[in-house]
């Protein structure tokens, strides 16, 4: 894009050697590319090393790493198998998840089916419940044995009265006063 009045020269000024400095006016010489080049050579290869460095670093915390892993990994296996076949290798149920194999199924079928029983069933169970508190009341406080089946057997001897306090004693009547006066 030009501008009026502009030319091409003044908005992209040539490089006449004009605006260079005294340094760069210098000549270069082979010498100074192959001194050059050799300083970058022993650049490259000094972040060649670093980066190898690195990566040797770095592969030996990943093979690290691997054989932790590894050994988490045979203790995990290690105690797995103490706790399903216990510390002599023995094989014996394992007391979580009904069993193994076909008895885990088996078992899981029968909680599933009483827990449905259960609450299809709720209001029996609580009638129920409620019953057996009834008889345990009854036979705690006031001496009634629901599984005492017969006729009574008198002669066995009874527990003797609780001992009444002043509060308990029925005071006397005022005629049984006027007797003794």
């Amino acid at each position: 894009m030009s501008k009026i009045g502009v030319g091409v020269g003044d908005e992209f000024p040539l490089d006449d050697g004009a605006n260079r400095s005294a340094a760069d006016q210098t000549p270069r010489t082979p010498e100074d590319d192959r001194a050059e080049f050799e300083a970058w050579k022993r650049r490259r290869d000094a972040h060649r090393a670093q980066r190898e460095a690195w990566r040797a670093r770095k592969e030996e915390w990943r093979s690290r790493r691997r054989e932790w892993k590894d050994q988490w990994r045979g203790q995990r296996r290690q105690w797995r198998d103490e706790f399903r076949y216990g510390p002599e290798g023995g094989r014996y149920p394992h007391p979580f998840f009904f069993g193994h194999g076909p008895w885990r199924i088996l078992g899981l079928a029968v909680a599933i089916a009483l827990i449905v029983f259960a609450l299809s069933h709720i209001g029996y169970i609580i009638v129920g419940l409620a019953a057996l508190a009834l008889l345990f009341a009854a036979y705690h406080h006031h001496g009634h044995d629901a599984f005492d089946f017969g006729p009574r057997d008198y002669g066995r001897p009874m527990a003797p009265p609780a001992p009444q306090t002043s509060a308990d004693t029925p005071r006397d009547p005022p005629a049984a006063n006027k007797e003794n006066t």
